[in-house]
């Protein structure tokens, strides 16, 4: 028997209490004094542990005793990889428009052409999809440029590719603003989740969130969610773009919603990323110990909780790694990475190229290339079961992609292991 190398045990100073964390089961679990010397010697020697005794049943269950870790690593390597690549499952993100009536002034596609979806196009993607005859289950993701400047592609293909796969659902990235010329046909177009950015309150969101023609747009976002909640079960989560500048419009914005919509919408934080144009003056949050700075404080004085606070496991990791995973462009391109749409260079093949993979160098370096599987470094780390390696186009870029907890692990645990206990005793 070993201690797996995914095991955190430590005494919180802050909370006066001994604490073991394993994110191989992702549990953590509060430890008297005894408990923790016995564990301790456990840590040291874990064969000393009578395998008939109840704690190790729950030591075994709770993976923090394994029968060894090159095992343990092995078989996380062997589901990861029986899942990315599962012949029967087909992930497309479909960009049927690359147009967007919005002007944010951080958006990577800014400078690419704007292009929208044929006919011809969206039959090569049926016909596409039909020659995938192994595929018993079909995830859609519609997305841009605005996907719903194309409602009527979006409607064509739902009905066309509903057809050739009984399991089949769907989910939109949207900015919101024409959601309601898409509200009576949501069930129809089986989308069950949607993603929408605000950018804080309405003052600092209509600044960076606006229209082409500069007007504002939190007012009508908020007023199409209302008409779409009070007629649908659909999970919206809003993302919250965080840079230095509006970090402080986080919590305004969260007491909004939740006053609004209760538990029916999801707001999460996403830091800015640098792709050229978002980082004026060095707004960007620059490393992930800043965002957990950021996560923490957020917590700590606002006493709002985000699941970033907390490692949360991740099943298939990046869809750049899954054989059966593409983003198709309005022109019928194919791309491993949604950052990448519309990047010639990026393209991977095409729905019209006779075995539709044209460039395999490039698809092979984007599936093996930064592959956290293949780096030791990313497994032996102690939230690899986490977190797979994080965005594979950023590693690629040799840039930072570990989560907020790494740099802050103890503090994090410390404040799950706080708010479950309130819970547990407002309960």
């Amino acid at each position: 028997m070993e201690w797996s190398i995914y095991n955190h045990l430590y005494y919180s100073k802050k909370l006066e209490t001994y604490l073991l964390y394993s994110s191989l089961s992702n549990m953590l679990i509060e430890l008297d004094k005894d408990g923790y010397n016995e564990i301790v010697k456990i840590k040291g020697n874990p064969d000393c542990i009578d395998t008939q005794d109840e704690q190790y049943r729950f030591l075994y269950d709770g993976r923090f005793i394994v029968q060894s870790n090159e095992s343990e690593i092995n078989k996380l390597m062997l589901t990861t990889l029986t899942q990315r690549f599962n012949p029967n499952s087909l992930s497309l993100t479909i960009a049927p428009t690359r147009a967007c009536n919005f002007n944010c002034p951080y958006c990577y596609e800014k400078d690419r052409a704007n292009k929208r979806m044929s006919k011809k196009v969206q039959d090569r993607i049926v016909d596409f999809v039909k020659k995938q005859t192994s595929v018993q289950s079909l995830g859609v993701v519609w997305y841009g440029g605005e996907p719903t400047l194309a409602i009527n592609t979006i409607n064509y293909l739902s009905s066309e590719l509903q057809k050739l796969v009984e399991n089949y659902s769907a989910f939109m990235v949207t900015n919101g603003f024409q959601l309601d010329k898409i509200i009576d046909s949501i069930d129809d177009l089986k989308i069950t989740g949607l993603q929408i950015t605000l950018d804080g309150t309405k003052e600092t969101h209509d600044q960076t969130r606006h229209l082409i023609n500069g007007n504002g747009t939190f007012d009508k976002i908020l007023s199409n969610m209302d008409i779409l909640l009070s007629k649908h079960n659909v999970g919206i989560s809003i993302r919250m773009n965080i840079n230095t500048i509006n970090s402080n419009q986080y919590a305004p914005l969260f007491r909004i919603l939740q006053a609004r919509y209760g538990p029916k919408v999801h707001l999460y934080p996403a830091f800015v990323h640098d792709y050229g144009r978002g980082c004026q003056a060095n707004t960007c949050y620059g490393d992930n110990y800043q965002k957990a700075v950021f996560l923490k404080k957020l917590f700590e004085e606002e006493g709002i909780y985000t699941k970033d606070l907390y490692p949360f496991r991740i099943a298939k990791g990046c869809m750049m790694q899954q054989l059966n995973a593409f983003v198709i462009g309005p022109e019928g391109e194919l791309y491993k990475c949604w950052h990448h749409l519309g990047e010639k260079e990026k393209e991977v093949g095409s729905i019209f190229a006779p075995q539709t993979i044209t460039n395999y160098g490039l698809l092979s370096d984007m599936m093996i290339k930064g592959n956290p599987i293949l780096d030791n470094q990313c497994k032996s780390c102690i939230l690899f079961p986490s977190c797979y390696g994080g965005c594979t186009d950023d590693k690629n870029k040799n840039e930072n992609v570990c989560i907020p907890a790494k740099s802050m692990l103890e503090n994090f645990l410390d404040i799950r292991y706080a708010v479950k206990t309130l819970a547990c005793k407002s309960n």
